[in-house]
């Protein structure tokens, strides 16, 4: 068959990739420094709690130290409701900037510290950075990536906050309280810098406010193309750009067409319904899990274990393999898809929980150490098939479907609501994760994550459709039918975007062999 006309290439060439991971880059950083700023409570609690000659020059009672790690929860989601407030207006780019200032800030407030006080408005600040974060890398990353690279690149946005931990976990014991505040400096500033020379604003935010000219330059900047690409041979990339800025564009026109009735249109649509309770589902009860309960009190669970490692470098150990399978995972997401590898991921996460939930139970419950003591290496070899099975798919992909699922109108929305709940609920894990180990025993936590993951397992079966290689519009026609991916009915200002993508890209099995 021949190919339709002007048809746009599936998969991006190597100019393309390389201006949208640059573009990306500038996110990836700030993942990073969030990483870390989960990661600096495990080696600056002895500092700040111990006659520590690396400390920083006063020392605090548990219960000043413990609000320390604490209250960076409280950050969360005033970052939140700050990005959604300010997506909207204020545009993707120059919200998320707004990060690593926030990194900044809080860095020289920690190194300058003298009391608990200023260590509480650090901490503060970095939780309002991870709430941006949250709300708004998966989104820009989704709106200014081609369909064959989002899967990809979003999946890094979580990957590398674990690299951000990795690094605090084997840099910070080892350097001063004041050299640790200091370690998120680079990459704030590295982020900073390519926002500032590179990285443009999203197409879809430049299209929603009218600016269709800028729309373009910046959809051909990170499309890898100029103004001169037309007569340098690169003709035809230049029109599958015009094609998905008409496609853009069109799409935009029926969110305006939709936008005086916002929350009648989220709820009344299937679809748009749909997209969004999958989103605020997965990403903001994502903590039940236990991902982030597991690494905050990492060196805690490992020291009850007996083990004849140590707690740190156990705990390191095992960052390592969660930071080794978020990179495998941004290789396969586009590969296997996002759906089996959440359904693959939940499993694997339930039987790891099993595991692990049953040597805590045969020592607490049971009593029964002799046992126990023979079999201490399974905690940490349940809890590294948990990372990495959780990496590949429960941690990652729910992210990625933030700039995937949601239609147009709510991208300013659901995302800042899913933050509010991801903290509302990780604060609530983190809080009762100690009190039932010492009152019932660790395993009542882990079973209860193990049987969460079977309760994404069965939302994922019933719920959510696969969307690997598709473009956002038809992700939104996707959303009307089942889980299993069959269509339903659009509405006019749908069924004409969707319409004129097709007509221009020609059918999926088209693109496919073009």
């Amino acid at each position: 068959m021949v190919p339709p006309p002007r048809a746009p290439l599936t998969r991006s060439s190597a100019r393309s990739a390389v201006s949208q991971s640059l573009a990306a880059s500038a996110v990836f950083l700030i993942n990073i420094t969030t990483g870390m700023g989960l990661g600096w409570s495990s080696p600056a609690w002895s500092k700040m709690t111990e006659a520590d000659p690396l400390g920083p020059g006063f020392t605090l009672d548990l219960d000043a130290a413990s609000w320390v790690v604490a209250i960076y929860d409280v950050g969360i989601p005033v970052g939140s409701v700050l990005a959604g407030a300010l997506l909207g207006s204020l545009g993707r780019r120059r919200t998320l900037m707004l990060a690593p200032i926030m990194v900044l800030s809080s860095s020289a407030l920690t190194f300058a510290a003298r009391s608990s006080a200023a260590l509480n408005a650090a901490r503060v600040l970095l939780g309002v950075s991870f709430g941006l974060d949250l709300s708004c890398s998966s989104l820009y990353i989704g709106e200014i990536a081609s369909s064959d690279m989002r899967g990809k690149l979003c999946t890094f946005t979580t990957s590398l906050v674990f690299v951000g931990v990795l690094l605090e976990y084997a840099i910070g014991p080892w350097v001063s309280f004041a050299q640790q505040a200091l370690l998120p400096v680079a990459p704030a500033v590295m982020s900073l810098a390519v926002f500032a020379l590179w990285a443009p604003e999203s197409p879809y935010f430049l299209a929603s406010r009218g600016r269709g000219e800028e729309m373009r330059r910046a959809l051909a900047r990170v499309r890898g193309l100029s103004n001169k690409d037309a007569v340098n041979g690169l003709a035809q990339q230049r029109a599958g750009v015009d094609v998905e800025a008409a496609d853009i564009l069109r799409g935009m026109e029926a969110d305006r067409r939709r936008e005086r009735n916002l929350w009648r249109t989220l709820v009344t649509n299937p679809g748009n319904r749909r997209g969004c309770i999958i989103v605020l589902f997965l990403c903001g009860t994502g903590p039940m899990i236990g991902t982030g309960s597991l690494l905050s009190y990492a060196q805690y669970l490992f020291r009850t274990t007996g083990s004849a490692l140590s707690a740190e470098m156990s705990a390191i150990v095992m960052c390592a393999v969660q930071c080794a399978a978020g990179v495998a995972s941004s290789q396969v997401i586009d590969r296997a898809g996002r759906r089996p590898l959440l359904l693959c991921s939940a499993v694997c996460n339930a039987v790891a929980m099993a595991a692990a939930g049953a040597f805590f139970f045969m020592k607490d419950a049971l009593h029964q150490d002799a046992a126990a003591a023979r079999i201490t290496w399974l905690p940490l070899a349940s809890l590294m098939v948990f990372m990495v099975s959780t990496n590949l798919g429960t941690t990652t992909v729910p992210w990625v479907m933030i700039g995937e699922l949601l239609p147009q109108q709510s991208k300013t929305l659901v995302p800042s609501l899913s933050v509010l709940a991801f903290s509302v609920v990780a604060f609530a894990t983190n809080k009762l994760l100690p009190v039932l180990g010492e009152r019932v025993g660790l395993f009542v936590a882990f079973w209860a994550f193990g049987l969460w993951s079977l309760v994404v397992f069965a939302f994922t079966w019933f719920l959510v459709p696969e969307t690997r290689g598709k473009t956002l519009l038809q992700v939104q026609a996707l959303l009307l039918g089942g889980a299993g991916g069959k269509g339903g009915h659009l509405q006019d200002g749908d069924k004409d975007a969707l319409q004129g993508h097709e007509e221009r890209a020609g059918t999926p099995r088209q693109q496919e062999r073009w």
